[in-house]
């Protein structure tokens, strides 16, 4: 069903379940998030840069208003709710606003075997000790996980372009083949690096 959702351009992609601190300062967003906090709705999250927005973007529900300011700023703590795909954008409006209709997975693609899942967290975790995290950092998920490639591909490490790919992908396999091809490409180029770092002197981990 297509109904009309006021839109938020960031250079952020954002998933369903993953957080998002927001500090709201130009006039336009101030009244977004007015009127989402009067009406109890959710606004959209679209990853935009350059001159380009992405048409497929997260809903984002307002949980918690951290501080008001003064001068009509506010900070807000935010959570990714649904997926949707705009069709047609609205700029009657003070803010961008845009007719939009639900963006979900294809029933019929079969999720991920168990040994591509965790061939995927394997990868993960050996970037994430490469890139010297903390362990409390690290995603030990399950198998089961329908939403682990979201929790993975929210990673700040990974390139916007690569988050997009996922968010925009309908099917778990996909997004956990997407993930495992980077890593895989990636991985390389960071052992390099991890051996220049310990010829250094330093302790190898990369910063």
């Amino acid at each position: 069903m297509i109904h009309v959702i006021p839109l938020f351009p960031l250079n952020v992609v954002l998933f369903p379940g993953m957080s998002l601190p927001l500090h709201i300062f130009e006039e336009r967003y101030k009244e977004l998030i007015g009127e989402c906090l009067r009406t109890k709705s959710s606004f959209g999250v679209l990853y935009s840069h350059g001159k380009t927005t992405e048409r497929i973007g997260c809903t984002a529900k307002v949980l918690k208003i951290i501080k008001k300011y003064d001068d009509g700023k506010i900070d807000l703590f935010t959570l990714g709710d649904q997926r949707f795909k705009i069709v047609h954008f609205d700029t009657e409006a003070s803010y961008l606003r845009g007719w939009s209709n639900p963006y979900s997975d294809n029933d019929s693609v079969s999720p991920p075997d168990k040994d591509e899942v965790n061939h995927l967290l394997e990868l993960y975790r050996e970037i994430s000790y490469l890139l010297n995290k903390k362990k409390s950092e690290v995603i030990l998920g399950s198998s089961n996980s329908e939403s682990l490639s979201f929790h993975i591909a929210s990673d700040p490490y990974l390139p916007k372009k690569i988050k997009q790919q996922v968010l925009e992908s309908r099917s778990e396999k996909h997004r956990v083949e997407i993930l495992t091809s980077y890593f895989i490409k990636r991985l390389p180029f960071l052992h390099q690096m991890e051996v220049g770092a310990k010829k250094a002197g330093s302790n190898g981990n990369i910063r």
